[in-house]
């Protein structure tokens, strides 16, 4: 039983990676980036707007092909935001997709926005001299 479960539930809730590295058919969500540069510590602001006649049952907010962050959707909701905490690893491009579920619970993907670059600055202690 446990089995056979392990087995069906990557068939019911694909993960964050799918539909960043292998997006689907549907119109592509409008991304927007608060700041384009930023520094450890800083809040980034990533807004994904969903343009679909069909309510999107989930959100995912992608850096460089991996899923970082990834939301429920909301009935009658069409944007969603994310505000990411910048580290070290946070610089590279940024995009965003959604899922709808069909008539048969079927989910399909939407292609992925324009990605964004987001350049993270690292002052040094010693000099504080700006590093990327």
């Amino acid at each position: 039983m446990i089995l056979s479960l392990c087995l069906l539930l990557p068939s019911l809730s694909p993960s964050s990676q799918e539909i960043c590295s292998a997006p689907g058919a549907l119109s592509a969500p409008i991304f927007h980036l608060s700041q384009t540069s930023a520094q450890l510590g800083d809040s980034v602001r990533l807004q994904c707007s969903v343009i679909s006649q069909f309510q999107a049952t989930r959100i995912v907010f992608c850096q460089d092909g991996e899923g970082v962050s990834s939301q429920r959707g909301i009935l009658g909701k069409l944007s969603y935001d994310y505000d990411h905490a910048v580290s070290r690893g946070s610089s590279g491009n940024y995009s965003c997709g959604y899922e709808i579920k069909d008539s048969d619970n079927q989910v399909i993907r939407s292609q992925l926005s324009l990605a964004q670059h987001l350049s993270v600055t690292v002052l040094s202690p010693s000099s504080q001299e700006i590093c990327s």
